[in-house]
């Protein structure tokens, strides 16, 4: 293998994103989870107030804090640097980690750079800011941690597999539940540990365990090492973080259910959105029934590692604990499943043919499966877009068909950059505007300067917005029109019952498809 051709690849992959990114920025196309962040950036450089709010319980923690080390990229562009980091530092550890399986770097290499650079889901996840790299990245860590366990039964790896799972709940707290889906299995690590006829059936084993009683203490004692080990630090920091949300922001969940602290709120649709309206694509397998089935249909790279796999009961159980994870969350979860959360079978596919892909059939077969899943597994990704609900992978997917006519013709404005623009000239300290961030983040973000600015994280903002009259003479109003319509309280309805019970009198002075602008007379 050439010296330092996993770098050298690593580092064409960023520039590949990079170009990528600008050209979708330079034709107006922003993803709002980044805008979100960058928003959020924002405030705790460039204000005092709520800055304890801002830094500790914006969510998922690890996204907004990821985006922190960019910041001098400018804000608008930290949050897509760092997801760009985060998908370039897993193609790297997956080159680097293939160095140890028995497949050639001829064939690996080739195959994992066309996924990063050819799956429309690694490109959307690099360069939209949204948490989908850190995701995809963190979950290819936890598996890799417990197959080297699984190899070296060395309590680091358990320790270190521990430390990301509690990461990987910071990037989504609905990965709470993969503790359930690790816990039940946990007792066959233990079994295998213990000095029994490892040749007989894991029942056997068990039985022959219990009816000896220091084979029974000790089956107990390192079972409850390996659940305290692997599932304490999670908890903990879970339990920790919601007591620190009750006594800084009022609620233990105010991480989760507020607008201004998680980008979800106002930016994911809920079931019943979408069960409401008349194009329903990918959503129609979101049920515990045909979930699993969809997500083998979607990576036929995973589905490889199941065929290539040849191990122990509970190494297969670890495989197969994300799909077993989806079937309970999806008990109590309200919003649609976005890409993120079908993306990352993809690196625990690779990291598994990496173990176990060459212990059933003959290498060259195992390359041959590896190769066409890997074709298969891009083919797919193109199939989800073109089938998506979501009305932001649906504009990239637009986007990307006409990437390349981005080069020439003006620069394309976003709808955000132009409110922005607008007010931005006509706001200053002694002629404010009232402005919700709830719903308008991605205008604030583009204006790139408070001043002039009345937003909620301000002390006086409630009492302004009950009498606007007093301290501003423009307002920002969400449109009925707006699909945050009815997550900020400046929106058209609110507006008109301040007209009707207030007598407040406006004009309107701007307006696109979702904002207007009007002034208080």
């Amino acid at each position: 293998m050439p010296k330092n051709l996993n770098k050298i690849l690593t580092i064409f992959l960023i520039f590949f994103y990079v170009i990528i990114s600008w050209l979708l920025r330079r034709n107006g196309f922003e993803h709002s989870s980044g805008l979100f962040y960058s928003e959020k950036l924002m405030l705790l450089f460039n204000t005092n107030e709520n800055t304890i709010l801002t830094l500790g319980f914006t969510f998922p923690s690890l996204v907004f804090m990821s985006g922190l080390a960019f910041v001098p990229l400018g804000y608008l562009y930290a949050p897509v640097a760092a997801s760009i980091v985060m998908i370039c530092g897993l193609f790297y550890q997956l080159l680097e980690e293939f160095k140890k399986s028995e497949f050639s770097w001829k064939l690996y290499t080739p195959l994992i750079f066309l996924l990063f650079t050819m799956h429309p889901m690694f490109v959307f996840a690099a360069v939209t800011g949204r948490r989908n790299a850190i995701v995809a990245l963190v979950a290819y860590l936890i598996f890799r941690s417990l197959f080297r366990y699984y190899k070296q039964p060395v309590t680091y790896h358990l320790s270190l597999a521990s430390i990301f799972i509690a990461c990987f709940i910071f990037t989504n707290y609905e990965f709470i539940w993969l503790v359930l889906a690790f816990f039940p299995f946990i007792f066959l690590i233990s079994l295998d540990g213990i000095k029994i006829n490892k040749d007989d059936s894991p029942l056997f084993q068990y039985f022959e365990a219990l009816n000896n009683r220091s084979q029974r203490r000790k089956l107990a004692n390192r079972t409850a090492s390996i659940y305290l080990i692997l599932f304490l630090l999670p908890l903990m920091a879970v339990v920790l973080f919601r007591g620190l949300n009750a006594q800084y922001a009022g609620s233990p969940t105010y991480f989760l259910d507020s607008q201004y602290a998680n980008w979800r709120i106002t930016g994911n649709r809920t079931v019943s959105n979408v069960l409401s309206s008349v194009i329903r694509n990918n959503f129609i397998y979101q049920s515990q029934i045909v979930i699993q089935g969809f997500i083998l249909f979607l990576t036929p790279i995973f589905v490889a590692a199941l065929v290539l796999f040849r191990g122990k009961l509970y190494e297969l159980f670890t495989i197969l604990a994300m799909l077993f994870y989806y079937s309970l969350m999806l008990l109590d979860y309200k919003y649609t499943l976005t890409l993120g959360y079908y993306l990352l079978f993809i690196p625990i596919g690779l990291v598994t043919i990496c173990y176990y892909g060459t212990s059933k059939y003959s290498l060259k077969t195992s390359s041959w499966i590896f190769g066409v899943a890997t074709i298969l597994t891009i083919g797919m990704g193109f199939y989800f877009f073109i089938h998506t609900d979501n009305d932001e992978e649906y504009q990239f997917e637009l986007e990307m068909k006409g990437i390349y006519d981005n080069w020439q013709g003006p620069r394309v404005l976003s709808e955000s950059e132009q409110v922005a623009n607008y007010i931005a000239s006509i706001v200053s300290d002694k002629n404010k505007m009232l402005v919700d961030d709830a719903s308008a983040y991605g205008v604030v973000v583009h204006i790139g300067s408070l001043n002039g600015l009345i937003l909620p994280h301000q002390k006086s903002f409630v009492t302004i917005v009950e009498n606007p009259t007093v301290a501003v003479k423009y307002m920002l109003i969400a449109k009925r029109e707006n699909l945050t319509h009815n997550q900020t309280v400046l929106n058209a309805y609110n507006l008109q019952q301040m007209i009707v019970q207030k007598n407040l009198r406006t004009l309107l002075m701007y307006q696109t498809k979702n904002w207007a602008i009007y002034q208080i007379e």
